[in-house]
């Protein structure tokens, strides 16, 4: 064999080996699982409880069976006058991540694309003194009906 034909094996072998080697940190989560763009991802985490005085309430209904959204609502609360904005995150099965804000007026409503498989809500709720609390961390299954 002619040493240039050796060279250009070794390096196809070697482009071979290394080609399995590119997964950049970002694109798994540490548990192994999906993670979206924005750093979604299915491992819920810690949530709080809001401030006795600055208590309100979101409805998370569950996933419609036949078309798979999810509808979250604000039901008010003690503390709704101390509510400057609502986010709402919702992580797909398919790793899409959407936000919306849900206005703090009693009865308004958000509602995400889901999927037929698990996906994952986050609600963050912002006090007007500017104290952030993660309220609602949870997996929302798809169900069938019967």
């Amino acid at each position: 064999m002619r040493p240039g034909m050796i060279i250009l094996l070794i390096l196809a072998v070697s482009a071979i080996a290394f080609a399995g080697c590119t997964e950049t940190p970002s694109m798994s989560s540490q548990n192994g699982g999906p993670v979206g763009i924005g750093g979604g991802s299915f491992a819920t985490g810690p949530t709080v409880t809001l401030p006795p005085e600055q208590n309100v309430e979101i409805q998370v209904n569950e996933k419609d069976p036949i078309y798979a959204t999810i509808t979250v609502v604000f039901a008010g609360g003690k503390g709704q006058i101390a509510v400057r904005d609502i986010l709402v995150r919702v992580t797909t099965s398919d790793g899409k991540v959407t936000e919306q804000h849900l206005p703090p007026q009693k009865g308004s409503e958000v509602v995400f694309k889901g999927t037929k498989g698990d996906d994952r809500l986050e609600v963050t709720v912002t006090l007007t003194t500017g104290a952030t609390y993660k309220i609602i961390d949870r997996i929302i299954p798809y169900r069938t009906r019967g």
